[in-house]
């Protein structure tokens, strides 16, 4: 019987928080997208619940040798 390798796919998300100082919130935004981008050692954490919320689908099949 042929194998298959299959690879399965769930989509989560992480989170950070950056923390800055500005005039308003859209400034805020602005900032901390610059700040994230500045850095290289950002820490990001899996959201509550997004291991076990997304379904599941298939993203390739190869038919092993």
């Amino acid at each position: 019987m042929p194998r298959y390798s299959v690879i399965i796919t769930r989509d989560v998300t992480e989170s950070t928080i950056v923390m800055v100082e500005a005039e308003t919130p859209e400034e805020a935004k602005t900032a901390a997208f610059e700040k994230l981008h500045e850095s290289s050692d950002t820490e990001w954490e899996l959201d509550e619940g997004s291991w076990n919320k997304g379904d599941s689908y298939v993203t390739g099949v190869d038919k092993l040798p």
